[in-house]
């Protein structure tokens, strides 16, 4: 292995002019190929795409664009948002972003849609026809606005002080270049207006921003740094100029890399860069150091090439570990430094031996087994060995106490995947956001992903039921849905706040919202896939986190793939009984999940809803007031029929009706009716026929509604003033009486199998899938990837270190030493993160393997130069001195460039830098103390300085015996007599030949 450094060596130093020429061109070819670098800092896109719930995500953007919303607020808390200026401006700023062709749907209060009453049936159109100029005028508009619940706190804040424009971008464009062009036609509009931004793109686009600022920034900054600490460490001008060339010309590579396979830069890019001049100049510092110390570029260069290969090796394999870490983000990180830092170790061993070979830099040689007292690092590494070694149990203890209070402290880890906290707190994306937070729904949607038949009642009405259940979440606001609008449409038009039980019903209702531009928000136009929309007003990652796992477990206990509607008539008692007790539950939860939506304090429990609704039942007949019923019968008879009836006639008709029991007894007389519209003349047979069917519709829904009516009156004395006032909570708790009374209810299948004959009974059955989308599911997985990155790259790199190192120095039992040396700083580290609310974030994660990857550098010089000054017969706490004398310089000065990398990243824009920056410099800092304290303390204790382990002996006698080969004959016997430790004529070898001739063997 010698023999072949020796001959790689002396093979560039005689090429070195051809060499040279070759890495210029490839320097040349990269560089140019980073000029092409684009910029991707869109979370969605850093998730595997292989990962089911990854691929939703993106399925359900493509199709909606619903991540893909950019808000904009406008602040009026001078004049108000109901003021003809405010709704000029607003009206200017919407008409502008209409026309741009990226933006499939602009919402605003002056086009959002309304749907309203007249008095021919319901009017759909935009909110503002024209700007109100007179006070009377606004106040009413004000006054109608508020009383809207889907547009407070959506398109206007309650306190009228902001209002918020919503902006979807098509899929097709590049969402960051689109948010600009946003940005700057709103700020050319609204000048001095206060206004802000919000959503995703806004987010993406200020990411980019500030990882620009900190490119230019902190590479500068970091260079500067670098040339103090490698003058102060190696007092050289060749000591600093060769380093940060050599790193300079790594960086250029690893940016044409990049390129190359296409992996765009993001926020950890300037990380990446500043890693590299701060950790990418420690090979070319310890080659350079070993070379003053030996003084020939081929001598140095051949001893030192191993140590440095290795611990580029291992650092490498740190980084590589997170190959296997399913977020993009974090693999790119991963190879991109790895490569930069294989590119650094190459670039120092070649073009650094070439460079002091040329420039015949002047060197310090001296001996192995002498210290230079005269550099203040040595004499103080050499205190510091001896004084180890005197407390070397001492030390262990101290580190096995502060392991176990640091072992607490890792449980008290919390992740944290707020993408928007990255920002900088005053940037304009942070004040956005805490804007909506603050007077509007929220920022982040959530979603349910509903793919199947959009127009069928059933299915439509299944979605209602769980948009009640999400309105029982507390950070949840903001729900837009088609189930709600045709909901909103029918209770404006027959007073039922409910999806239409006929196919024929909804498609008159949907008619009317044709050509709205919302409705491609939440439903496709091949109507089978549709979205329930909401917004979370939290960012936390915990309570994100929550809201998706209790989606999820409701889900999981109450939704499946199949819809049914049952026919309780093909029931046996004992069903009908069951089938009751599930009506019952279903309707009080959504009525207990209403209470908590319209007024939290005084959410009524379901079980009291079930209570209370169940004797309503038992006593419904006894409740009905059934002269409303008669006078909408009277209604449609006198007003609505296909011809004008005689007064004798519907005299007629009525007292036959009146006469029915119950509806079962009016739908049997319908032949009879029919007759008697017939008998009279007034009409032909098929219009007696729909004038018939007409009449008993409009009875059964008008008693449907009365007996709605009893059953809230069971109840209504649980409501709080707040909800007894409230007209959305009204309207809404009546719609699921409406639907609690329907004949053949709506179900998943799950929450009725268990019914006995179940399967008789079933009316009709559609297929459904349904699925939670949205920000909280994207921070769900997010948060499953971190823990799975942490634990995978942690205990990958650890497995690849140990062998690498077991292998470099032939011991496993120096690899254990070496890692342990490592992962206790580490475990330090990470106990430091939970005891002081450091998160594990984008940055954090990258901890464990990356500081394994670059601490176990020092340890493996450490040891082998420990092994070293071994071979010299130095034991104990000399061999310690000699070591740290040496290597502990080069160990502290290559320790202190990645720490000053790791503290001017301290200035990055963005939180998941900061963090990265802030564990990792303590980290490195923990890592050095324990190369230079723990590890040779145990070293001490654990006798490595005594090890004779039979390869190593082996190693070393075949050295000794090609040496002895090659000796002078006056010399061979006393190598020999050191080797044995024997005496000569009762006379001990002289100590000054076994010096001699143990640096002949060493040399």
């Amino acid at each position: 292995m010698d023999n072949q450094i020796n001959r790689f060596s002396a093979m560039i130093l005689r090429y070195r002019w051809p060499v040279l020429v070759l890495f210029s061109i490839i320097t040349i070819m990269l560089a140019y190929g980073a000029t092409k670098l684009k910029i991707n800092n869109d979370h969605a896109t850093w998730l595997p795409k292989h990962d089911e719930v990854a691929k939703l995500l993106l399925q359900v953007d493509e199709e909606f664009s619903s991540n893909v919303m950019v808000f904009t607020v406008i602040d009026f808390s001078d004049k108000g948002v109901f003021h003809p200026d405010s709704l000029a401006l607003v009206e200017r700023i919407t008409a502008e972003l209409e026309g741009m062709e990226e933006l499939f749907n602009v919402t605003s209060i002056t086009n959002i849609i309304d749907i309203r009453k007249t008095d021919d049936g319901i009017e759909v159109g935009e909110l503002m026809s024209g700007i109100p100029m007179t006070p009377e005028g606004l106040e009413e508009f004000k006054n109608y606005v508020l009383s809207k619940e889907m547009y407070v706190n959506s398109i206007v804040s309650a306190d009228c002080t902001y209002s918020a424009l919503m902006t979807n971008i098509e899929s097709s464009y590049d969402e960051v270049a689109i948010a600009q062009k946003i940005f700057d036609k709103v700020d050319e509009i609204a000048g001095d207006r206060p206004h802000y931004f919000g959503g995703d793109p806004a987010v993406h686009y200020y990411m980019n921003e500030y990882m620009n600022r900190d490119m230019q920034l902190l590479v500068p900054v970091m260079l500067v740094v670098m040339l103090f600490v490698l003058a102060f460490g190696l007092r050289r001008v060749t000591g600093v100029v060769f380093p940060l060339t050599l790193v300079g010309l790594s960086i250029v590579w690893t940016f044409g890399l990049m390129s190359m396979f296409l992996l765009p830069i993001n926020i950890l890019s300037p990380a990446v860069a500043v890693l590299l001049i701060a950790i990418g100049s420690d090979y070319a510092v310890h080659i350079y150091n070993h070379y003053l110390k030996r003084g020939d570029v081929l001598k140095s260069t051949s001893e030192i090439a191993v140590p440095v290969v290795m611990s580029a090796l291992t650092t490498i394999a740190g980084l590589l570990a997170f190959a296997t870490t399913k977020i993009e983000v974090l693999q790119n990180f991963g190879i991109e430094l790895a490569f930069g830092l294989g590119s650094a170790c190459v670039l120092s061993i070649i073009l650094l031996a070439i460079g002091l070979y040329i420039l015949r830099v002047k060197a310090s040689p001296s001996s192995t087994d002498s210290t230079d007292d005269d550099h203040v690092f040595s004499r103080i590494m050499v205190h510091t060995a001896s004084f180890v070694h005197g407390h070397a149990r001492a030390i262990l203890a101290v580190a096995a106490v502060g392991l176990v209070i640091m072992g607490y402290g890792i449980t008290k880890i919390r992740t944290n995947v707020d993408f928007i906290g990255q920002l900088p707190k005053n940037s304009p994306p942070r004040q956005g956001c805490n804007i909506l937070m603050d007077y509007f729904n929220g920022m982040y949607p959530f979603n349910l992903y509903v793919r199947g038949d959009i127009e069928h009642p059933a299915v439509m009405n299944s979605m209602n039921y769980l948009e009640n259940y999400m309105r029982s979440e507390e950070i949840v606001k903001g729900y837009t849905s088609v189930n709600s609008l045709i909901a909103e449409e029918n209770w404006l038009l027959n007073g039922v706040y409910a999806v239409p039980e006929t196919r024929q019903g909804i498609a008159n209702l949907w008619f009317m919202l044709e050509g709205q531009e919302i409705l491609k928000t939440f439903v496709t136009t091949g109507r089978d896939k549709a979205l329930v929309n909401s917004v979370v007003k939290e960012s936390a990652t915990g309570k994100m986190r929550y809201l998706a796992g209790r989606l999820e477990s409701f889900m999981e206990n109450n939704v499946s793939n199949e819809i049914v509607s049952i026919d309780p008539g093909k029931l046996t008692q004992q069903g009908r009984l069951a089938l009751d007790a599930a009506r019952l539950e279903r309707a009080s939860s959504q009525l207990s999940w209403l209470s908590g939506f319209y007024d939290r304090p005084n959410t009524v429990d379901r079980a009291v809803f079930m209570d209370r609704l169940s004797q309503g039942v038992s006593t419904l007949s006894q409740h009905l007031d059934f002269d409303p019923v008669w006078g909408e019968a009277r209604r449609y008879l006198e007003e609505e029929t296909v011809e004008v009836l005689p007064g004798a006639l519907i005299e007629e008709i009525m007292a036959s009706v009146r006469e029915s029991r119950d509806m079962t007894d009016v739908q049997h007389n319908r032949p009879l009716l029919e007759q008697m519209i017939v008998q009279t003349g007034a009409m032909e047979s098929e219009d007696a026929r729909v004038t018939a069917d007409g009449l008993i519709k409009r009875i059964d829904s008008s008693l449907r509604l009365q007996k709605a009516a009893a059953l809230k009156a069971a109840f209504s004395d649980l409501f709080s003033p707040v909800l007894a006032t409230d007209k959305d909570f009204a309207k809404r708790s009546d719609g699921v009486l409406w639907e609690y009374l329907s004949e053949k209810p709506t179900f998943f299948y799950r929450q009725v199998s268990s019914i006995d004959g179940i399967e008789k009974a079933v009316a009709e059955a559609m297929t459904v899938e349904i699925d939670q989308a949205g920000m909280p599911e994207t921070i769900r997985v997010v948060h499953r990837l971190l823990i799975s990155s942490q634990l995978q790259s942690l205990v990958l790199a650890s497995i690849i270190v140990l062998i690498l190192v077991s292998l470099t120095q032939r011991s496993f039992r120096r690899g254990t030493i070496s890692l342990l040396s490592v992962l206790v700083p580490l475990e330090f580290i990470l106990g430091f993160m939970g005891l002081n609310d450091i998160p594990l974030d984008l940055g954090t994660v990258l901890c464990g393997a990356l500081i394994i990857g670059l601490g176990i550098d020092g340890s493996i010089h450490f040891l082998h130069y420990y092994h070293q000054v071994q071979k010299q017969g130095n034991e104990g706490e000399r061999a310690l001195q000699l070591t740290m004398s040496h290597v502990g310089r080069a160990v502290i000065t290559a320790n202190a460039t990645t720490f000053c990398g790791f503290v001017v990243l301290l200035f990055s824009q963005t939180t998941a830098v900061k963090n990265f920056s802030l564990v990792n410099a303590l980290a490195i800092l923990l890592v050095t103390i324990s190369i230079v304290t723990f590890l040779p303390a145990l070293i001490t204790v654990f006798h490595l300085g005594r090890e004779r382990e039979k390869d190593l002996a082996e190693a070393d006698m075949s050295h000794v015996a090609k040496k002895v080969l090659e000796m002078e004959p006056a010399y061979v016997e006393s190598v020999i007599m050191k080797r044995k430790n024997v005496r000569v004529g009762g006379k001990a070898v002289s100590s000054r030949t076994k010096d001699f001739a143990g640096k002949e063997i060493a040399q």
